[in-house]
């Protein structure tokens, strides 16, 4: 079993700031491979998966039902993003997993579900359904 101090995701936080340069400079094909790079990244890794009830944290994006699941990519964020939680009285969770991105399967058929954002404090990156 991993330890919380364990997860730690340097590569895809490189990953999503490269996605926000080429999009600066409109390099679309740079973007698709950064894309790629990341799809390959969180195929087999570990996240912290912030849990209530033994689901994934849902939270609303709009009104019409979708929503997205936040994910941590280190120890840090996941303390900043709870912090942040409590701040917005989005929700009183504390309990979390670590698993890989693939553990809640059933959430990938959902329409309603636009995919996991990785650090929810900074709205650093949203991590669609069509990477998973």
């Amino acid at each position: 079993m991993m330890k919380l101090e364990e997860i730690k995701h340097p590569e895809l936080k490189n990953h999503i700031n490269m996605i926000y340069m080429h999009g600066e400079n409109q390099n679309q094909k740079a973007i698709e491979k950064t894309e790629s790079d990341i799809r390959e990244y969180i195929k087999d890794k570990y996240f912290i998966i912030s849990i209530e009830d033994e689901k994934p944290v849902k939270i609303p994006y709009g009104n019409d039902g979708l929503y997205i699941v936040p994910i941590f990519t280190d120890e840090q964020e996941y303390i900043i993003g709870m912090q942040y939680f409590s701040l917005n009285v989005m929700d009183e969770n504390k309990e979390y997993i670590i698993e890989t991105l693939d553990y809640f399967k059933k959430l990938k058929e959902d329409p309603n579900f636009l995919g996991y954002i990785v650090n929810i404090a900074r709205v650093s990156y949203i991590i669609n359904t069509t990477l998973l």
